[in-house]
């Protein structure tokens, strides 16, 4: 009788040991997978914080060539606005002049 149960004890202690190993490997896994995925994790952390970087500093470029745009434009537009006066008053002058030689013909051919 003590063959039979040292027998049966024999396997029940060779099942637990493989389970106890199989559940050791599959923990020894788990850690493993964790260790990995913070690693890919933090290196993706990285490349996006280096894409954020990029893209400010490309936004901050743009920025500042919309602001040297913008300064070209309103003194382009401080020009454009002086000029239709001075050609207001220089139509008005040459008007002026017309007007008066046509005011002179006709005060010479009303004298004939």
């Amino acid at each position: 009788m003590m063959s039979q149960i040292s027998e049966v004890s024999v396997v029940s202690n060779k099942r637990k040991l493989i389970l106890g190993g199989l559940l050791l490997g599959l923990s020894m896994l788990c850690v493993v997978l964790t260790i990995l995925f913070l690693y890919v994790s933090n290196t993706a952390n990285q490349r996006v914080a280096e894409i954020r970087r990029d893209y400010r500093d490309v936004a901050a470029r743009r920025d500042a060539q919309v602001d040297q745009l913008s300064a070209q434009v309103s003194a382009l537009q401080r020009k454009l606005d002086a000029i239709p006066d001075r050609t207001a008053s220089k139509t008005a002058d040459k008007v002026k002049q017309v007007v008066q030689a046509d005011e002179a013909g006709i005060a010479a051919s009303g004298e004939k």
